[in-house]
């Protein structure tokens, strides 16, 4: 037996049960989507923050020695404004990942939806309505499943990286700025 086949004897509500299981997984998907685009700006944003406008002064120091004096001017805004951003998506993203996990309930849901009325069926002899009740079980749990392992491996594979990425860019921007406040060599206004 094909996929076809068991698809062409599916109920309308066994259709309509895996229909609504895929439209979650790709509500999910668009939303993680939305979110992957929203990182990348953000990775690109810390990136350039990264990047801090450093100034050079000649002075004369208490020798009368000629000295090069550099100076970083910390843009604290800008810093504190690409963080917020950052918290923002990274609570969007784990919302949507969170709501990954509701597929292969939903899948277990009709797994349980489809064996109740199967086992009265089984019990009364009547297997056309077993066959279709396992069917139910089955491809709602399928559906839930394989929605779910695709979901996450475009999680792991795309938006988990970013995140990574930036939680870095972070560190090292904050390491450099503690460096640059230890050598008297920051700016803080």
């Amino acid at each position: 037996m094909d996929i076809m086949e068991v698809f062409s004897r599916m109920s309308t509500f066994e259709k309509g049960y895996d229909l609504f299981i895929v439209i979650s997984a790709i509500l999910i998907f668009l939303g993680l989507s939305k979110v992957y685009k929203e990182l990348k700006q953000t990775v690109e944003k810390a990136e350039a923050a990264k990047r801090k406008k450093t100034k050079e002064e000649a002075m004369v120091d208490k020798n009368g020695n000629l000295t090069v004096v550099s100076s970083t001017k910390l843009d604290k805004e800008q810093h504190e404004s690409i963080r917020n951003d950052f918290e923002k998506q990274s609570v969007e993203y784990t919302m949507f990942v969170g709501f990954i996990s509701i597929l292969p309930l939903l899948g277990l849901l009709g797994t349980v939806w489809g064996l109740i009325p199967g086992l009265s069926a089984a019990q009364d002899g009547n297997m056309e309505k077993l066959y279709s009740s396992l069917s139910t079980a089955l491809t709602s749990t399928f559906t839930g499943l394989i929605g779910t392992i695709l979901l996450k491996f475009y999680v792991s594979v795309w938006p988990e990286k970013l995140i990574n990425r930036i939680d870095m860019l972070f560190e090292q921007i904050d390491r450099r700025t503690d460096n640059a406040i230890e050598m008297k060599r920051i700016d803080e206004s």
